[in-house]
């Protein structure tokens, strides 16, 4: 078979790095004083006046919000979270873990193929839900991989479906 057409081809390429945190400003102060990193991309999901956008949480509907923060590192996109309501995988791992690296985001052609494959290795998907902004008419989904790898794996569809 050739390489590109294997199911795990579409993790050779990492797109961003999710983390979770506590405090939003306070992190972003930290990285600005510490780092020297910034200025960052803030944003509210669901955004305002977008209430009615599609969230999954284990299989089922569900309501949720968080603040999200953007900054380009090189060639990944950093990402922080701020889990405010509602039942995520977000807030799971705060109260699970504490604040740290949550998840490892990759762009996929289309979903099915890579849910299959997950599926076929016993991981289900966690929490999924449709994207906004630049990425409107894209889903994301989360897989539940944590205790497997030390992180969970996130997709991004490139063709909207």
């Amino acid at each position: 078979m050739n390489p590109i057409n294997e199911p795990t081809s579409v993790f050779n390429n990492p797109i961003q790095i999710g983390i979770i945190v506590k405090d939003l400003d306070k992190t972003l102060e930290n990285l600005q004083n510490i780092l020297g990193i910034g200025p960052f991309r803030i944003v509210d999901f669901p955004p305002a006046g977008e209430e009615d956008v599609k969230m999954i949480y284990k299989g089922e509907p569900a309501k949720f919000t968080a603040k999200f923060c953007f900054y380009d590192l090189g060639n990944i996109e950093l990402e922080l979270i701020q889990p405010l309501t509602g039942k995520t995988v977000w807030q799971d791992f705060l109260d699970k873990k504490g604040p740290g690296i949550h998840h490892i985001k990759f762009n996929v052609p289309t979903h099915k193929p890579t849910e299959d494959y997950m599926k076929s290795q016993g991981i289900n998907i966690s929490q999924m839900g449709a994207s906004v902004g630049k990425n409107a008419g894209k889903e994301w989904v989360f897989y539940d991989t944590d205790d497997l790898v030390g992180f969970a794996v996130e997709t991004m569809n490139e063709i909207v479906e």
